[in-house]
């Protein structure tokens, strides 16, 4: 495998994935900017129709009786919003989808030393679109429950709204937010925080599917788990850290298997890399910051860090009798990857105790 003279491809993957996040947050801001334009569209004429109705309307509308031409008008303006969120949105993602794929392939072949025939983009990105990801979205439906939980939500305001005797400036603040807090009190801004989850957690599926169908093609046969060191990464990342995989293991883990998930596989040469060479990064709080050997895992860097950060890592109780030296990060953790409640995990110690006779 090529490597820099300093750098090990471990680096390499890591600063990578830094960048990638840059990336994303651009990618966000353009899809935000659809939902906004949309969605402030959606707000004016709402605002303009409460104006024009009368009482009686209004009576009907807080019961769901669209019954009048502008009552049916106002159910049309919800229907068109929601619409063009879940055709525009993901239009957008699809096109910054496919040039990901394309950069993502060519990037891994060169990082490795290797060449491989032109990318093609559309096949990987249908590719990424038929297999689920962070527990069982599609790329294809990701903007469709968020709209859809939108839209319900902006009735249930007008609805509330009017039974509460607000005004109708009240009702389109309550959905749209107020300048004051930068719209960030709207119902609106429940959805924007889900579009820059979703499209980032998305955007990370389309990378690990390019990266997987590269290493296939240039006949990679191992993947080694690499988690970020740091405080925000979740007990079952930290536990596969490090962890080598057949890449035609079918129970290897598929990442990102939760929402922002950073964890990504990088290629594993038996005899060939047993060990990286050079550093990656860690963070235990901004300002906090440092690097240790590339074959560190997640399970060791842990083990020296102070007892204050493995406390808030894992809880109290759960930190407790990891001290005791009794229980491992894996230990935690069922066969699934789903965290251990303690009530669950003392039954399983009692059963284990039972069977050998204490």
């Amino acid at each position: 495998m090529a490597k820099n003279k300093d750098d090990s491809l471990l680096d390499s993957i890591i600063r990578h994935q830094a960048y990638l996040y840059r990336l994303s947050s651009h990618e966000v801001m353009e899809i935000l900017k659809q939902f906004n334009r949309e969605s402030n569209a959606m707000v004016s004429q709402l605002r303009d129709l409460l104006d024009e109705l009368s009482e009686s309307e209004k009576t009907a509308l807080s019961g769901a009786r669209y019954t009048t031409v502008k009552l049916k008008e106002v159910k049309r303006i919800l229907d068109d919003w929601q619409d063009a969120i879940v055709t525009a949105l993901p239009e957008s993602f699809a096109v910054s989808g496919v040039a990901l794929s394309v950069y993502e392939a060519n990037y891994q072949a060169k990082i490795l030393g290797k060449k491989i025939k032109e990318p093609q983009g559309e096949k990987i990105f249908n590719q990424a679109c038929k297999k689920p990801f962070s527990g069982g979205a599609l790329i294809d439906q990701m903007f469709t429950d968020m709209a859809e939980n939108t839209r319900r939500r902006v009735e249930y305001a007008i609805r509330d709204g009017i039974s509460q005797g607000q005004t109708n400036q009240q009702i389109t603040q309550r959905i749209k937010g107020t300048s004051k807090l930068k719209y960030e009190d709207g119902i609106l801004n429940q959805s924007r925080q889900s579009i820059d989850m979703v499209v980032r957690t998305a955007r990370s599926h389309v990378s690990n599917t390019a990266y997987d169908e590269t290493y296939r093609a240039l006949g990679v046969k191992k993947l080694k788990v690499s988690a970020t060191l740091d405080g925000r990464t979740c007990k079952f990342c930290a536990s596969e850290d490090g962890k080598v995989y057949d890449i035609d293991d079918p129970s290897r883990p598929q990442f990102p298997v939760h929402p922002r998930n950073r964890t990504v596989y990088v290629p594993y040469v038996e005899n060939e890399d047993e060990k990286f060479v050079g550093k990656r990064p860690y963070v235990i709080k901004p300002g906090d910051a440092g690097q240790v050997s590339a074959n560190t895992d997640f399970k060791e860097w842990f083990a020296v860090q102070d007892e204050s950060f493995q406390r808030e890592w894992l809880g109290k109780k759960r930190f407790e009798l990891y001290k005791n030296g009794d229980y491992t990060i894996e230990k935690f953790l069922d066969p699934e990857g789903k965290l251990y409640t303690l009530k669950e995990l003392e039954a399983l110690d009692k059963q284990t105790f039972k069977g050998l006779g204490l």
